[in-house]
């Protein structure tokens, strides 16, 4: 590891006496040992981990009874229990009375998207959670039981939440918009006894009526006898339930009801159930215990945050995320919490929050913060952030320029990359506030954890990247899964991998200086395309709808051709006597599809002899995928049955060879030319499969092979027509039926008549197909009309974006005379959009919304660094995985055999030569530029050069990269986006 990359990322003060240095002292003083530092603290904390653990619970001063003498039972990693004598409850450490901490100061804020605002004070909190916790004993809710909450992150389901805590009884919490199928998969296996309900700023369907999500919810819980409603809207109708208002329970009870008590209860009894996809079936549904929680959590806050009583603390997050259960433990050092249920229209949502509140640590994400750094934003000088001192971020990977660009824009504080999840309800690398911030690392472990990463054979590492492992027991582990009688489902989840150690799941590298960088998941969870896929929905379709398969495994191959990318390879091991034709094969795709979703359905399906197994009979998905990918399979001995590696690398080989075997010569031209363009995109019909769909082609793909035929046949195919028929035979007779004479405007989607029309203006190949899933999505717009262009002239000259322009207002004067009109384009489109707008501007014609999509300006119009900035991201985007649309061979090929690329590829090219020559003009109308967040940072936007031509420039982030920006995956909150823009400016 280089030394630049550990180099500070900022220099901020350090606190000159840190509750975690107090703690240092006392437990140097109790055993006799001395911690000179930070480093010192955390090894001996893992050497002597009673010690470390008994004074933290002294120091803490908790709310505790019972005896500490016997800290930890075991030093087995699995088999250890921590502080079996100790009796507590949760609700009452987070909301009794502290020692210099005013009982009337607030603490807890809950803001809402309608601008309201509700606090109570510390006092207030713990009255108003006495008040339900009495309600919650009076319907039958007591020490044992089980409730779940849905409902948003305000602060009737966090009293809740903590009302179920404090009677003794465990709580679940999620969404009112997760849906009944996800809400399902968790909380069946809660068989909770209460479902509470808070459907403020909660989606339609929550009213009880048949078929909604309400009526699903309760009939796939038959256990929930009573539905509690936390808020004031009117209340459900739901048979064969006793269904009450929260508030009228309290109003029955009235002011003379003795309060229920709060029992003290086992340290390890339940607190919380949560719950995290697993690969190999349904969710895990992990116990964690009223002590463990409350320890691990306050050791975060106070010794690893320096969280006290003068901290405001707002994480961003949601009921169904375990950092909403980690943000309610801050109660208990004296904190006051931020709460939010509103909708984030862009990251200054959360920077103003910030500012308002006075927030003193914020948690966000890694994607919040690359978007307000690709938005430009400087929130040190935007922003009031006087009082903010930490900002902590978790979700996933922190890269090194964001630590470069908050440090800038942010200014000298620590920004703190934590890393742990819900299986530990916590965190195992953290901030710290006596060692500074490494640029791309987490400050340091957590303390009492010794965290290591081990390589393939097992050995702890430093310098590289390895299985992240915990190797001493810590409190906050699970006490157990539901549905797991005997432990199996528990043992396999966490201590089979490496004996004697908790394996996360995470690739981690460690420095000898404890700092720590998180890479990311190393097992089984599938991301395609930006989609997370648990190999088990997979699993579940093929054994309940396709019996002909006996085992199968899901994994995720590097794409071949679009790099960045990853596409879904299913293995399928097959019952004897049974072939994989291509009926088999349309059924398995068919049936993924229908009961899963497109996103389910392979790229590529091969059957082979076997599946690799390890010697406890689990499959090894790991195997599966390096094998899959051509990378060494570590630790081979390992499985039952190596062979069934060679079985999987000749079915791989057979695929390849497929798709360069020669084709079978065709005597009719069009159909040799669609034959040889779907085998040039990698799309070859085998047994009995035609549909270019099922053959793993995509709707990307699908855009190209149109174009292609198009630009080298001048037959302009629309897409529907290939949908209707999307084979060889179906698409050669389409080219047959088409000609290049096309109309030069073609109505999208219809629309509202009654408002102004939406032109969409061709992209640089003079199409209009790449827009027809957005447009079938716009609400709330006029008719939608998509203009085509003839790019060259009769003579072969490249017309220029000017004379474009021209062309386009002619055609679109042509269907809407008079009146305004919208216009819109993506990338080469958005430039003659502009263009058109303009010339529009001059001919006294009133445009009413201009939409660029992520339209970067042209050369021409940029300064000679902001062109070398330009061509940085151009160059740094063909390297980097997901900014790119093409590997980095056909870069290079584009740059030193330009000959030798595809027709559509040459034709871009001409087409970025005329974008780039084109000189911006002002113009005076309002634009709304529509910005990719996944961008190379800086250099890869360049929107003072747009606000230098178009001042009334508004930014809106959307999701994808440039060259996916209006694949399927983004285009819904693309049109949503587009939508309300347009029904703004009218």
């Amino acid at each position: 590891m280089s030394q630049t990359s550990l180099r500070p990322a900022s220099s901020p003060p350090l606190p000159a006496r840190p509750q975690v240095a107090e703690f240092r002292d006392v437990l140097a003083r109790s055993t006799g040992r001395p911690l000179a530092d930070a480093l010192a603290l955390h090894a001996d904390s893992v050497a002597h981990l009673r010690d470390f653990w008994a004074t933290f619970l002294s120091w803490s001063q908790l709310a505790w009874e019972g005896s500490a003498e016997e800290v930890c039972t075991s030093d087995d990693v699995e088999s250890a229990t921590f502080f079996p004598g100790v009796r507590l409850n949760y609700a009452e450490n987070l909301l009794r009375p502290l020692a210099g901490v005013d009982d009337d100061r607030p603490a807890l804020t809950a803001l809402h998207a309608d601008g309201g605002r509700e606090q109570w004070t510390r006092r207030q909190l713990r009255e108003a959670v006495a008040d339900t916790a009495t309600a919650l004993a009076v319907l039958g809710l007591g020490a044992g039981g089980r409730a779940v909450v849905v409902g948003t992150n305000n602060g009737s389901t966090v009293i809740a939440a903590l009302a179920t805590a404090a009677v003794g009884a465990s709580i679940s919490s999620g969404m009112p918009d997760m849906g009944p199928t996800a809400l399902l998969g968790r909380f069946t296996q809660v068989a909770p006894t209460v479902l509470l309900l808070d459907r403020t700023a909660a989606p339609a369907g929550w009213d009880g009526a048949p078929g909604d999500v309400l009526d699903q919810l309760l009939t796939g819980l038959p256990t929930a006898g009573t539905l509690l409603v936390l808020d004031d809207l009117p209340l459900p109708e739901v048979p064969d339930r006793r269904v009450q208002r929260l508030g009228d329970v309290l109003a029955d009870l009235g002011p003379g009801t003795p309060r229920t008590p709060w029992p003290r209860l086992p340290f390890n009894d339940p607190l919380f159930v949560m719950f995290s996809s697993g690969t190999t079936g349904p969710p895990k549904a992990m116990v964690h215990g009223i002590g463990g929680t409350l320890l691990e959590h306050v050791k975060e806050h106070r010794l690893h945050g320096d969280l006290d009583a003068r901290d405001t603390l707002y994480f961003h997050t949601t009921t169904a995320w375990m950092m909403w259960n980690w943000q309610l433990s801050a109660l208990a050092v004296g904190a006051r919490v931020v709460l939010y249920d509103g909708p984030v229209t862009g990251p200054e949502t959360l920077w103003q929050l910030v500012a308002d509140e006075g927030v003193t640590v914020f948690g966000t994400s890694p994607a919040q913060l690359q978007l307000s750094q690709d938005l430009g934003l400087r929130p040190g000088e935007e922003f009031s952030l006087h009082r903010l001192r930490a900002v902590l971020s978790t979700g996933s990977v922190l890269h090194d320029w964001q630590f470069d660009w908050f440090s800038e824009a942010v200014g000298p504080l620590p920004l703190q990359s934590i890393s742990g999840g819900t299986d530990l309800v916590g965190c195992f690398v953290l901030g710290h506030p006596e060692l500074p911030v490494v640029r791309g690392r987490s400050q340091s472990l957590s303390l009492g954890m010794d965290v290591a990463a081990l390589d393939p054979a097992g050995r702890p590492v430093l310098g590289e990247a390895g299985e992240l492992v915990c190797r001493t027991p810590f409190p906050s582990r699970p006490v157990h899964f539901l549905a797991d009688p005997d432990g199996a489902r528990l043992h396999a989840a966490y201590y089979a991998e490496h004996a004697g150690a908790w394996t996360h799941g995470d690739v981690v590298d460690l420095e000898a200086d404890g700092t720590a960088r998180v890479h990311g998941r190393s097992d089984g969870v599938l991301n395609i395309d930006g989609v997370r896929i648990g190999p088990s929905e997979v699993y579940r379709v093929l054994r309940t709808a396709v019996p002909q398969v006996a085992q199968a495994v899901a994994v995720e191959q590097r794409h071949p051709t679009v790099p960045g990318a990853t596409r879904l390879v299913l293995l399928v091991q097959l019952r004897a006597g049974v072939v994989l034709d291509g009926p088999l094969e349309r059924t398995i795709r068919d049936e993924l599809r229908r009961q899963a979703s497109p996103a389910h359905v392979p790229a590529l399906v091969l059957a082979v002899p076997a599946v690799p197994m390890t010697h406890s009979g689990k499959v090894s998905e790991k195997a599966a995928r390096d094998t899959v990918n051509g990378d060494r399979v570590a630790n081979v001995e390992a499985l039952r049955n190596p062979g069934s590696l060679t079985g999987i690398t000749e079915a791989m080989a057979a695929a390849d060879a497929r798709q360069v075997a020669p084709a079978e010569p065709d005597h009719d031209p069009h159909t040799a030319a669609v034959r040889r363009l779907w085998r040039e995109l990698g799309v070859v019909p085998h047994e009995g499969i035609d549909s270019f769909f099922d053959l793993g082609g995509t709707s990307r793909q699908s855009m190209t092979l149109l174009r292609r035929l198009r630009l080298e046949l001048g037959a302009g195919v629309p897409m529907d027509q290939f949908l209707a028929d999307p084979t060889i035979a179906g698409l050669a007779a389409a080219v047959r039926r088409a000609g290049a004479d096309q109309p030069h405007v073609v109505q999208l989607a219809p629309g509202d008549p009654t408002a102004p029309p939406l032109f969409l203006l061709h992209d640089a190949w003079g199409d209009v197909d790449v827009y027809r899933p957005l447009a079938q999505r716009l609400t709330g717009v006029g008719p939608v009309y998509g203009v085509r262009a003839r790019l060259t002239d009769a003579d072969g000259r490249r017309r220029s974006i000017a004379e474009l322009a021209a062309a386009a207002v002619t055609e679109l004067s042509a269907v809407a005379p008079v009146g305004p009109v919208h216009l819109a384009g993506f990338s080469f489109g958005g430039l003659v959009a502009f263009e058109a707008a303009r010339l529009l501007e001059l001919q006294g014609r009133p445009v009413g919304f201009l939409g660029l999509l992520d339209v970067l300006p042209p050369r021409a119009s940029m300064t000679s660094v902001r062109r070398w900035a330009h061509d940085l991201a151009g160059q740094l985007g063909a390297v980097v995985p997901g900014l790119a649309d093409r590997p980095l061979r056909e870069v290079l090929r584009q740059r030193f055999r330009p000959a030798t690329r595809p027709v559509d590829r040459q034709a871009l090219d001409h087409s970025e030569v005329v974008f780039d020559q084109h000189a911006l003009q002002p113009y005076g109308g309002p634009v709304t530029y529509f910005l990719a967040r996944r961008r190379i940072p800086v250099a890869g936007n360049l929107l003072s050069v747009w606000r230098a031509a178009a001042p009334r420039l508004t930014v809106v982030p959307v999701p994808g990269a440039h060259f996916d920006l209006l694949a399927v995956r983004h285009v819904e909150v693309l049109a949503a986006r587009v939508s309300t823009a347009v029904s703004a400016s009218r």
